[in-house]
């Protein structure tokens, strides 16, 4: 038997919790393949028909004078 356990947030954050559990594979997705551990750089996704991540690529910047 799964334990249940009550907790108690504002309506607003609430609303996001059920977002983000709505969302939550495509999420793990994300966090799994480096997503937001880009910096200087860009994320494109490409989706199917139904909405589904099918390619992630990224652009990053590897060198730049500017930044020294």
């Amino acid at each position: 038997m799964t334990e249940k356990i009550a907790i108690y947030i504002p309506d607003q954050e609430a609303k996001q919790f059920l977002l983000f559990q709505e969302h939550y594979e495509t999420f793990c997705l994300m966090l799994n393949h480096g997503v937001f551990d880009v910096r200087n750089g860009s994320i494109t996704f490409h989706m199917d028909k139904h909405g589904a991540i099918k390619t992630i690529n990224r652009a990053d910047v590897l060198y730049s004078a500017r930044h020294e």
